[in-house]
């Protein structure tokens, strides 16, 4: 079986689906293309907590493209905390910018989205597309989509979810930056 280029963990898949909700009334022609330009490394994405910034070049173009992505309540930013706190003591082993797909699941239990859907999201682009969302917006959330199933930590702070509580150390492992170089290795 060979892994989905999009969505191949459960956190880039949610982004996925709600770019691919658009075309459940029938097929959208922009999808392919957006696919073709996110996988041939053409979206430039930066992202903080509720925005994503994307410079798409396509057709000897470049397109800025802006999203804003709505938060978490606080109520639910505490909730997702808890969550991934219980996460983390169950996965202690998890490298940086990793979540456990178990994490995930909890929260689509708990009903809180890891996504946002198209029609909550405020979306800008430049271009002279009357089509909305268009080429560049959907290519940028299909690379938000890889950079997600690379990194999944980065969706939860997407949605302004705090996902860096300090894991306890493993029991006999010493922080690189604790060891002197110069007294390791000897004169």
């Amino acid at each position: 079986m060979i892994a989905a280029e999009f969505g191949s963990t459960p956190w880039g898949r949610a982004w996925v689906r709600s770019v691919a909700a658009i075309a459940a009334s029938g097929p959208n022609a922009l999808l392919p293309r957006a696919r073709t330009l996110a996988r041939n490394h053409a979206v430039e994405l930066t992202t903080e907590p509720g925005r994503i910034e994307a410079r798409v070049s396509a057709a000897d173009a470049v397109q800025p493209v802006h999203i804003d992505v709505p938060l978490w309540s606080p109520q639910t930013q505490a909730q997702v905390r808890r969550l991934l706190e219980k996460s983390l003591a169950e996965h202690p082993v998890l490298i940086a910018g990793d979540l456990s797909d178990s994490f995930e699941a909890d929260l689509r239990q708990e009903g809180i989205p890891v996504a946002a859907g198209l029609d909550e999201l405020r979306a800008e682009c430049a271009c002279r597309s009357r089509k909305r969302p268009c080429v560049h917006i959907l290519a940028t959330l299909y690379a938000l989509a890889q950079q997600i199933d690379e990194r999944p930590a980065l969706a939860v702070g997407l949605r302004g979810g705090a996902t860096d509580p300090v894991a306890p150390p493993l029991p006999g492992w010493i922080a690189l930056t604790a060891l002197d170089p110069v007294a390791f290795y000897g004169d």
